[in-house]
């Protein structure tokens, strides 16, 4: 009898212990089952020489047809802005006059980029 009862709770625990066993799998399986971003979300961090914009792409990927604008009015288009440092000469900045951006005693007070992201989707950014 004893030795049929210590049987029995042998089993019991066996199939516990295999049933949280299976559990905590399902659990860690389901964690690492997170889909794929859709998009690569532009980040980037912005400063400004005298004379110079410089972007420092840190998506880790290339932004196509970039069209950078400041100030609402003077604009500027890269047909690529490759990830890490990019310097643009202020005065590649142009309005609709064809005027270039010179930078007085005011700094810059808004500045947005428009970039196709790696799938083809459009994204603004803005500061």
């Amino acid at each position: 009898m004893r030795t049929s009862l210590l049987a029995c709770v042998r089993k019991r625990t066996n199939s516990h212990l295999t049933l949280c066993l299976v559990i905590v799998f399902l659990i860690l399986f389901m964690a690492g089952c997170v889909s794929a971003p859709k998009s690569s979300i532009p980040l980037a961090d912005i400063s400004l020489t005298n004379n110079h914009l410089i972007i420092q792409n840190e998506t880790g990927f290339v932004w196509h047809d970039a069209k950078i604008t400041i100030d609402h009015k003077y604009t500027y288009t890269a047909p690529m802005i490759t990830s890490g440092k990019s310097s643009v000469p202020l005065a590649k900045f142009v309005d609709e006059q064809g005027n270039s951006y010179k930078r007085g005693r005011w700094s810059i007070r808004n500045l947005t980029i428009d970039v196709t992201d790696t799938l083809g989707v459009k994204r603004h950014l803005h500061w």
